[in-house]
């Protein structure tokens, strides 16, 4: 049975997540059966989309976490904006990139009718804000693994094969099974912006608001439910955890309630970042894993899929 409270702050519910065991990462010939199974695109692995970002997660080792309260899910628009209404906090917007036409929020409030929908461009430091205010914290890289995969290591929140109806993802929307990054990168941008900084007309990107038709009502996808009862981590938006990024943080990382590194790991030509898990709505099967780590600055607001959950001791 699960035990459950609320935060009165924002009225959120929190999911009790039991003390345990886990092995937290990837050995590199699961990850190598697993695209060759799914039949997912090589290049991705062999770094020449993403740069070998995956190998990050590689080294698995043991980890043991006492428990905590975890939101149940995502924050929600509305919840956000209730903590800018009493703090005086902006909107979670990057005016390069978001106008009246391509965002949730227009003068400073949000759209109507998006309120239960995730926030999808907070930053990291939109999210630290928030949960000062909350009087919670964002989890730690282990706590967030630990929620989705639980002490089986599940590969997605409901268990190790892939089932695009389960959560909001890029495969379910477009109702396509993507197998390489090419094929992804045209349904949603086309291939991206033209000289005048207009997505081709055909690209999902280009006939939909990314913050408004992506992430939908929070409700919609009951079955994205990790084993201690989380909902959401598959899909929806990505989610940042408190700690720095280091691809090499896992060879020396404790053993007991791992914090992260004190600082960022060394990165030749990339800005300090932290550390984002979890799939989104633009999301295909291969980036929707739990146990891939994904990072970005912690100043960036210039997405359409970063959110967080955050978690209270």
């Amino acid at each position: 049975m699960l035990r459950t409270c609320v935060n009165p702050k924002d009225g959120a519910t929190l999911i009790w997540v039991p003390e345990g065991n886990f092995f937290m990462g990837s050995r590199e010939e699961e990850i190598k059966d697993l695209w060759k199974v799914n039949q997912w695109d090589d290049s991705w692995i062999q770094g020449q989309v993403g740069g070998k970002n995956w190998i990050g997660e590689l080294h698995p080792h043991e980890i043991k976490l006492d428990g905590f309260w975890m939101y149940y899910d995502l924050i929600t628009i509305g919840q956000f904006y209730c903590f800018m209404q009493e703090t005086g906090y902006s909107p979670p917007i990057d005016h390069i990139v978001h106008g009246p036409s391509n965002s949730a929020w227009v003068d400073g409030k949000p759209k109507p009718g998006t309120e239960n929908l995730p926030l999808s461009s907070a930053s990291w430091e939109d999210a630290v804000a928030y949960c000062e205010w909350a009087g919670v914290r964002l989890p730690s890289e282990a706590e967030w693994e630990y929620a989705a995969r639980g002490p089986e290591g599940r590969i997605f929140p409901w268990g190790n094969i892939w089932d695009p109806t389960k959560c909001r993802c890029a495969d379910e929307i477009a109702k396509e099974s993507f197998r390489t990054n090419t094929q992804w990168s045209i349904w949603l941008n086309g291939g991206g912006k033209d000289s005048g900084g207009n997505f081709p007309p055909s690209c999902w990107l280009a006939n939909h608001v990314a913050q408004v038709e992506g992430p939908t009502n929070i409700d919609l996808y009951p079955m994205d439910m990790t084993w201690c009862g989380i909902h959401g981590m598959a899909g929806q938006v990505r989610e940042w955890c408190y700690d720095w990024y280091d691809p090499d943080y896992y060879v020396k990382s404790p053993q007991k309630n791992p914090r992260g590194p004190m600082e960022p790991g060394s990165r030749p030509g990339h800005e300090p970042c932290r550390v984002m898990r979890g799939g989104s709505w633009l999301s295909p099967a291969y980036t929707s894993r739990g146990s891939q780590r994904l990072f970005y600055p912690p100043d960036s607001r210039n997405t359409n899929d970063h959110g967080f959950r955050p978690v209270m001791d």
